[in-house]
């Protein structure tokens, strides 16, 4: 017994040695000319770049109409479109004025497929009239938080003036914080495609703006946007039913690699942070086993 407890003690004082050393730091490098990563629990900011500065948001608006949307009326409950949506810009789902769509399909439409006249139905619907509804969602705002931010639309779509929306990295996080609680924006947030149907019984089809969900399996659910002056945005979660962190992007270039990075390092930011003794020390005796395998293979191999 003296001998396993002088292996033990050997093992422990060689694993404390080794933390000893010091950790190489976690660089978060993006084209973003804003970022912020978050836990989503408690709000806690992992890393941050120019966190406070005002940009437009483009379609990351949509997570606030979907917000103000479910706090509003049923999911199943039926919208008819009104005769504006056939006059919305691109990207459209293509509803047609009179005929009705659930709540949870339109929003199917503006968070897979950033769906413009969804928006739009949806505001008219909820709320009588797009400016109305707006004052929801500002209203929705500032009671997160969010103190930076002015909404213009419910799509995110640009007014023709300037500086008449805009938000911050640190405020779209609170607002993924706060949107993760609702299941149902999580899902389709997820999803790549998926198909609606009006009350005429005619399908549309939503494929969604965010390329890297069919990149990968482990790809960041979220909200991109795009608009000439805002250039690409996105606000995300890491890709689970009870995510770990939310992070958001403005003005960026590179958009793919951006949330990718913010995705990675933010797990890997978050991992570092709620390490415990007896984690390591778990993971470090795993280690050595495996070592130890590695070197009766190559041994057996050579002999």
């Amino acid at each position: 017994m003296r001998k396993y407890g002088y292996c033990l003690i050997f093992l422990l004082l060689t694993f404390i040695a080794g933390c000893t050393v010091r950790e190489e730091p976690i660089v978060v490098q993006v084209d973003a000319k804003a970022a912020v990563i978050a836990e989503a629990k408690n709000g806690e900011v992992l890393y941050e770049k120019d966190p406070g500065k005002r940009y437009p948001p483009a379609s990351t608006t949509k997570v606030m109409t979907a917000i103000v949307a479910i706090e509003k009326m049923s999911l199943n409950k039926y919208i008819k479109a009104g005769k504006k949506v056939s006059k919305v810009e691109p990207t459209v789902a293509g509803l047609e004025p009179g005929v009705k769509y659930r709540l949870k399909d339109l929003l199917a439409a503006i968070l897979i497929k950033s769906a413009n006249d969804a928006a739009l139905a949806i505001a008219e619907g909820v709320a009588g009239s797009e400016e109305k509804f707006v004052r929801l969602m500002n209203t929705r705002a500032r009671k997160l938080g969010m103190d930076d931010t002015y909404f213009a639309t419910p799509s995110g779509l640009p007014t023709g003036k300037k500086d008449s929306q805009y938000t911050t990295a640190r405020d779209l996080a609170k607002m993924m914080r706060y949107a993760r609680r609702y299941e149902i924006i999580l899902e389709l947030m997820a999803q790549k495609e998926a198909d609606i149907y009006g009350s005429d019984g005619r399908k549309i089809h939503l494929k969604t703006h965010n390329k890297s969900l069919f990149w990968s399996d482990d790809a960041p659910w979220g909200k991109t946007g795009y608009t000439r002056e805002a250039r690409r945005t996105f606000v995300g979660i890491d890709p689970s039913l009870k995510p770990r962190i939310v992070f958001s992007l403005l003005k960026s270039d590179d958009l793919w690699k951006d949330i990718t990075m913010l995705k990675n390092k933010g797990l890997e930011l978050y991992e570092r942070k709620h390490r415990t003794f007896l984690s390591d020390l778990i993971d470090w005796i795993s280690s050595q086993r495996r070592r130890g395998r590695e070197a009766l293979k190559l041994l057996y191999s050579t002999t």
